[in-house]
């Protein structure tokens, strides 16, 4: 599995004389770019609302991550509708709008992004390596040093956006890749 480390040995040839720490720090930061605009990390394996039959429901977050919405919120089955049965206060709280609902917790999906000083899981590094070191690279291709390009930099800056489009459209998607087969209907 590709850690941030095997991230830190690849691009530090790039930038010659960059401390490691500094790429480490540039990598992280295209890690929470990603999610906060790509939603390249949804959480769906557990409640994502605790205290929902209280008067404070909190987003259930979890560890070494940040929410950043609530994606889909389940009730019995049925999905909860965004300003309509509830809204997320802050990055933690959830007030509902309706009625509270009758059970404690409730499932669904919630978009996160790795706390400061944190990494995204390693599957998801591993899934999204290139798109993390060009946002990487995007950054410290900026930065007053020897190695500095800023034409490089906004190169990788659009691929990072690139990238950050198909986390979206992924996310929309559910994660499901390949084509979509139609067949014609006759009428005869």
């Amino acid at each position: 599995m590709t850690t941030v480390a095997d991230l830190v040995d690849d691009l530090m040839p790039e930038v010659p004389g960059c401390p490691a720490s500094t790429v480490r720090d540039a990598l992280r930061w295209a890690q929470r770019e990603l999610c906060a605009e790509g939603n390249a990390w949804i959480v769906s394996d557990g409640p994502v609302v605790v205290g929902a039959d209280t008067p404070f429901a909190e987003v259930e977050v979890p560890s070494g991550a940040e929410a950043l919405r609530i994606v889909s919120l389940l009730q019995s089955g049925r999905e909860l509708k965004p300003g309509l049965d509830y809204r997320q206060t802050g990055s933690n709280g959830v007030e509902f709008l309706r009625a509270a609902p009758d059970s404690s917790t409730l499932l669904g999906s919630l978009a996160c992004k790795p706390s400061r000083g944190r990494d995204m899981p390693p599957e998801l590094v591993a899934r999204w390596e290139e798109a993390i070191k060009d946002g990487a690279r995007s950054r410290l291709l900026i930065l007053p040093y020897p190695w500095r390009d800023p034409q490089l930099s906004e190169h990788y800056r659009r691929k990072l956006l690139d990238a950050q489009a198909d986390a979206r459209s992924l996310a929309a998607s559910g994660y499901q890749s390949g084509s979509v087969r139609m067949r014609t209907r006759s009428f005869a």
